[in-house]
């Protein structure tokens, strides 16, 4: 089975979830994951799963990632798909920023970047992120 098919969900989302879209900015493409606000499992599962299935498309070392957490609440369930995920997609990363982290989500992602060996950096300025993100 194909590791990415056993995360995706069919259920239908909140109205408070939002698809991860590309974006552009000075003509370098990221994709924008947004969890603000996020607190139901099935929501955060479904983010990071279109996410994951996104960025696995894309060659090694060529994504750039743009995470919004502001409000975000998660559960035990919901954090290993995230780990397992971010795992399987860390060789797609070129470079990844988090906004709005804070509270047990900041401690959450230190988790996540001891397990996945990620080198997302944090931010709380928007503008700084996708700046960060687009430079090379």
């Amino acid at each position: 089975m194909d590791p990415l098919n056993m995360y995706i969900m069919t259920e239908n989302t909140s109205p408070l979830y939002t698809p991860p879209t590309w974006k552009h900015h000075m003509n370098v493409e990221y994709i924008e994951i947004d969890f603000t606000g996020l607190y139901e499992e099935e929501d955060i599962i479904q983010c990071v799963s279109d996410a994951a299935e996104m960025g696995l498309q894309r060659p090694d070392k060529s994504v750039r990632a743009l995470v919004y957490t502001k409000g975000m609440k998660t559960s035990p369930k919901a954090m290993r798909t995230i780990k397992k995920l971010g795992k399987l997609v860390q060789p797609k990363l070129k470079k990844s920023a988090l906004v709005g982290s804070v509270g047990i989500v900041s401690l959450l992602m230190k988790i996540y970047i001891s397990y996945t060996g990620s080198k997302i950096k944090f931010f709380t300025d928007k503008e700084a992120a996708i700046k960060y993100v687009t430079n090379d």
